[in-house]
């Protein structure tokens, strides 16, 4: 096979002392590599080499698993990497020719709030409020918990989530931007030239974090909202569905697009008067995955391409409600109450209203403490970023793709090249790390990213 010379990051790395899906003592690693290396990139052969604290060694050859949308033109793509090696492993290597880099790594978490898990797209630039405390209060009531991956977020919604994470409601990741620190061969720029921004890569780290202590995993953009009709949490609701028929590894719920009133003011918070003035549309998404783990190890955005698409169970008595727009029109406080319907339908409620009560008077219980109340009062959406965002995302795929017809191969979907202004008076939280580049190696050199953390100097970019 020929090799052309490229370059990957490593997003993740994990150790399996034991998994049902992934075996003994297996690595699972998160790697965004170049279509460039070789004709196959799932053919390359990947050595591995685990070292004990005693120095006893363990060389194996991984497995590569691209997770991408099919003849997309991205150079760069998500490769699931899965390996077996030694047992509790102190060093894990990367050889190729003679040469190692090492890599980092951890196990998986061995504890959460919840065994629901719902793993939030990456957020840059993240500004609307609204859309997050629907959204985190909905999962508080049904009980999922909440993992958001952040690239940038101005920085009073950011300060606000640290309180819910404090109160373990959520927990907020670092996803830090790809970088190469120091190459001496040509490279295109991963982060412009990988589909949506590598969100594949975040979901499945995530799935790869709860993987041995989670039960279901869903993953969702911070604009999908799921409310279960027919079950009092998310845990009875995806019981529900998988348990007469243990084969499937997913469920799949289709979107629909609503409308909702915007808050001004967090104090003016109601899900009662959100609910009784939103609009539900007739247009629908292509919808997203609730996940298995035992039976899951990797995916795309909305469903793995590595598994039978006929063992994937479709849902057509609930929707993901899409928060697709807030109005400029202000939430009418004094609007009479109406419970929302299923659309289709003349009787079918999209919520109970119990449950519409439950969210309301969990949100006020908060309110009323003063450090939550301080803090979230601080919060404004000044809608400037988001118009900003959804302008790149429109161009770089949707008019594209919807519009002129243009074929997948013809289309790399990324906003990364989107000039984002800087103001004075929205300031942003910012993840950012220490890269490290491995030794030149051949045909790949491996790159990635240690001691992540929050930073406020970089400002509000991707």
């Amino acid at each position: 096979m020929r090799f052309d010379h490229t370059h990957a990051y490593i997003t993740s790395a994990y150790y399996y002392r034991n998994s049902k899906s992934l075996g003994e003592n297996a690595v699972a690693m998160v790697v965004v590599m170049s279509q460039k290396t070789c004709k196959d990139l799932e053919k390359y052969e990947m050595t591995i080499v685990g070292t004990n604290e005693y120095n006893n060694s363990m060389t194996s050859k991984a497995s590569l698993k691209i997770e991408t949308a099919e003849e997309m033109s991205c150079e760069y793509v998500m490769v699931f990497v899965q390996a077996q090696t030694i047992m509790n492993p102190k060093r894990l290597e990367i050889e190729s020719l003679g040469t190692r880099v090492q890599i980092p790594f951890r196990e998986p978490r061995k504890w959460s709030h919840s065994p629901v898990i719902i793993c939030i797209a990456p957020q840059f630039v993240a500004e609307k409020w609204q859309v997050f405390l629907m959204n985190i209060h909905v999962a508080r009531r049904y009980g999922g918990h909440m993992h958001f991956y952040i690239t940038s977020m101005v920085e009073e919604l950011f300060n606000t989530l640290k309180i819910y994470e404090s109160r373990g409601s959520l927990t907020l990741d670092y996803w830090v931007r790809m970088k190469f620190q120091e190459t001496t061969s040509p490279y295109a720029d991963p982060m412009r030239n990988v589909e949506w921004r590598n969100q594949a890569g975040a979901q499945t780290d995530c799935l790869l974090q709860y993987k041995v202590i989670a039960e279901f995993v869903a993953f969702f953009d911070i604009d999908d909202i799921l409310i279960p009709r027919s079950s009092q949490n998310y845990h009875q609701e995806f019981s529900s569905h998988f348990n007469p028929d243990p084969s499937f590894h997913s469920i799949f719920y289709n979107k629909r697009d609503v409308e909702v009133q915007k808050v001004k003011n967090v104090k003016d918070f109601s899900f009662r008067q959100l609910f009784s003035t939103m609009k539900i549309r007739k247009e629908e998404g292509y919808g997203k995955s609730i996940v298995n783990p035992l039976k899951y190890n990797s995916t795309w955005i909305h469903h793995s391409f590595q598994l039978p698409r006929d063992k994937i169970l479709k849902i057509f008595n609930t929707e993901i409600i899409h928060v697709k727009d807030i109005l400029i029109v202000e939430l009418d406080l004094n609007a009479p109450f109406k419970l929302p319907k299923v659309f289709g339908t003349e009787s079918e409620p999209l919520i109970r209203e119990t449950d519409l009560k439950s969210l309301d008077i969990d949100f006020q219980n908060l309110f009323e403490d003063t450090g939550y109340r301080e803090t979230a009062v601080q919060m404004v959406d000044h809608d400037f970023y988001s118009p900003i965002v959804f302008k790149c995302y429109n161009e770089s795929f949707y008019h594209p793709f919807f519009v002129e017809h243009k074929h997948f191969k013809d289309i790399c979907p990324n906003a990364d090249n989107c000039e984002l202004p800087q103001r004075e008076d929205i300031k942003c939280i910012h993840s950012d790390a220490e890269y490290i580049s491995g030794p030149e190696m051949y045909p790949i050199t491996f790159h990635y990213a240690i001691r992540p953390y929050w930073s406020k100097e970089i400002g509000c970019y991707q």
